[in-house]
């Protein structure tokens, strides 16, 4: 049996310039998530990057699941004091600072030694945490990075354990009772079904049945977005080949489809969405937004039934005859 050998990569091999690749890199949704996992941080989201606090520029804001901002400052190299100032200057300046982030490639002593103070000698609403920053690789894989911890609050992960599960459980319950509400102003459907009880999760599948199921996958989803304050339905037409669904959506002309945007997800599934700027945790609006919601769907299921339905076999019928030619 072959075994690798970890390699340690330079980080500017693989992010030339801090600011223009790393920082972008970072605040990426999925490596943003990467990072907070690892400092047990929980959700961040509102990401914004080179924001401007007095006369310096944070390379990343963003917000907690308790709305406090969260600002992030990297640097390749060692660490230097002119950041350990910015650090502060940010703290003095930024709005609701609560957490700071301080990332380079090696710490100095004298900056962790500074970031414990900050520690303990802040009160308990303020965390301080410094990252050191890695990339490695095996053979010839992509690079994967590696966050290493060297300083954060004392007790902070009993803290955050704390607050994030009486937050799930918060959101347990209103989720529920979202979709319940939802669920109780459904009209039956001929051809779509909805779950038997409502979801205890961000969307809500209801499902193709009948005559109306394609020949594989899709169906049409509800979600909410508390951080995005949006609300929407999609339509899914399932896991379809990435050279021919340009040209096949492209001919298509269907008025549920007017204003939407097709995605492709990670898995391959393509969905067209449309959202609704709305706040699901208000319960006065969800009587307004369960009939948008509604709405939606009754177009995406009138023309699903008026040959959306079929133009989706006839890509898969395609699809297959490739297939089977290649």
């Amino acid at each position: 049996m072959q075994i690798g050998r970890l390699e340690k990569q330079a980080l500017k091999s693989i992010w030339p310039r801090e600011d223009a690749d790393f920082t972008p890199w970072l605040a990426s949704p999925e490596n943003l998530h990467l990072l907070s996992e690892t400092l047990e941080l929980g959700p961040l989201d509102r990401i914004s990057t080179e924001v401007s606090v007095g006369n310096f520029r944070a390379d990343v804001v963003c917000k907690d699941i308790n709305d406090a901002t969260v600002i992030i400052e990297n640097q390749f190299n060692k660490s230097d004091h002119g950041h350990l100032g910015q650090i502060l200057t940010y703290l003095a300046g930024g709005e609701n600072v609560r957490t700071v982030i301080w990332i380079a490639e090696s710490l100095r002593d004298e900056h962790r030694a500074a970031l414990e103070w900050l520690n303990n000698n802040t009160s308990t609403d303020y965390a301080f945490f410094g990252v050191e920053v890695e990339a490695w690789r095996i053979g010839a894989s992509d690079p994967a990075p590696k966050f290493e911890v060297v300083v954060r609050p004392n007790d902070w992960v009993r803290r955050q354990r704390q607050k994030a599960r009486a937050s799930e459980m918060e959101d347990y319950q209103r989720r529920m009772e979202y979709w319940q509400a939802f669920l109780d102003s459904w009209p039956p459907q001929v051809g779509l079904s909805p779950p038997p009880h409502a979801p205890n999760q961000g969307w809500m599948k209801l499902a193709f049945t009948g005559e109306s199921k394609p020949p594989d996958g899709g169906g049409i989803y509800l979600y909410r977005m508390i951080a995005d304050g949006t609300v929407g339905v999609y339509l899914s037409v399932g896991r379809r080949d990435g050279q021919l669904f340009p040209q096949w959506s492209a001919s298509l002309n269907y008025p549920s489809l007017e204003g939407g945007k097709w995605e492709q997800n990670r898995s391959g599934l393509f969905q067209i969405f449309k959202t609704l700027n709305a706040d699901a945790l208000d319960d006065t609006d969800w009587p307004t937004q369960h009939g948008w919601m509604r709405d939606r769907v009754m177009e995406f299921m009138k023309d699903w039934r008026n040959g959306l339905r079929d133009a989706v076999a006839a890509l898969v019928a395609q699809e297959q005859e490739d297939a089977i030619g290649d």
